[in-house]
């Protein structure tokens, strides 16, 4: 018996012994790999738009990792770093041996102006309080948090008006709940809270033989009329 307490003493002290020479072995590679003195990051290729991401915001985003070495650079967290910035859309990494980090980055594409934000054609709301003043999009605005629904009813709508060769400068869902449409050339049409496609594909279909002619003096058509359209004029103002 005492010689088998010894044999089970000796086997865990020895277990115990390659657990800790295993656990130093591993923490001096890492240490080893970990030094950005024998595994520097001597270069980084950015491919990037630079539409709205600035190569200032990159610096300050990438200074973060200075001192990280090629095999310890934490690449998931500066992944997340780079998505985080306010205009990225999509963020590619990949370490090149021996010393290389190649870094690919798309901005998002605003797809219409929402309230005093951008808004993606996926519906995705950013640069809140610093959207970009872009007169060749849409103006879309509505309840907060509605910019889904806004946004759909957008894209239905311009497919309306595309069809008969006429573009949407902005859409608005009001508080009442009805929605206001505007044109490219300045005409608004209240489609009212239902039936917005019928009423806008009647006004569509009236627009060559009634207003193309005059659309210059045309102000606003108000179509929740079941049958018909109430037309307002711009005032014209004498020499």
């Amino acid at each position: 018996m005492e010689a088998d307490k010894e044999q089970l003493h000796y086997a865990g002290m020895l277990t115990l012994l390659i657990v800790c020479a295993l656990v130093l072995a591993a923490r001096l590679i890492y240490l080893y790999v970990a030094d950005p003195l024998r595994f520097p990051i001597n270069t980084i290729k950015i491919a990037a738009d630079y539409q709205h991401i600035s190569h200032k915001e990159l610096e300050s985003v990438l200074e973060k990792y200075q001192s990280a070495s090629f095999f310890t650079l934490p690449v998931g967290q500066l992944h997340t770093d780079l998505t985080a910035m306010t205009w990225a859309h999509e963020a590619q990494i990949e370490r090149i041996w021996p010393d290389t980090l190649k870094i690919s980055l798309n901005e998002k594409v605003p797809s219409a102006i929402w309230n005093n934000a951008m808004l993606t054609d996926e519906g995705e709301v950013f640069n809140e309080g610093g959207f970009l003043d872009d007169s060749s999009l849409p103006h879309l605005h509505g309840p907060v948090n509605q910019h889904q629904e806004v946004l759909q009813v957008y894209k239905k709508m311009s497919n309306i008006l595309t069809i008969y060769g006429l573009h949407a400068a902005s859409l608005e869902w009001r508080d009442n709940q009805a929605w206001e449409l505007v044109l490219s050339n300045g005409v608004h049409l209240r489609l009212g809270k239902r039936d917005m496609e019928t009423r806008l594909t009647r006004f569509c279909k009236a627009y060559p033989a009634v207003f193309a002619d005059k659309s210059e003096q045309l102000a606003s058509v108000d179509l929740r009329y079941p049958r018909g359209m109430a037309v307002q004029w711009k005032k014209l103002t004498g020499r």
